[in-house]
């Protein structure tokens, strides 16, 4: 069963690394474009931090200490933490949404 979490941990690692990228390229851009709203683009900022602490963590306690599984727990929790603040921001800090 260990030979199964490696792997696991660097698909993880690699989809959290991504998403870490998203992140910071959609707070510029939502800080570069006049027309989007400051208060998303510190939801990405906060959101690509909350991701870069997790990748931090699951690289000393999952990937040195050679301890895939904790590194699994530790990236699944940091992704999710992520997508919540996300979702929780874009829907009630950042005022109505209107649709165009």
């Amino acid at each position: 069963m260990e030979l199964l979490y490696k792997p696991v941990f660097f698909v993880l690692f690699g989809i959290n690394s991504l998403f870490l990228l998203f992140c910071i390229f959609n707070f510029f851009d939502c800080v570069s474009d006049p027309y989007k709203k400051l208060s998303e683009a510190i939801i990405f900022l906060l959101s690509g931090i909350t991701v870069s602490i997790g990748l931090f963590f699951a690289y000393q306690y999952g990937y040195t200490a050679a301890e895939f599984l904790k590194g699994v727990f530790i990236l699944i929790a940091g992704f999710v933490f992520a997508l919540v603040w996300i979702i929780v921001g874009l829907l009630f800090f950042n005022g109505p949404i209107h649709w165009q």
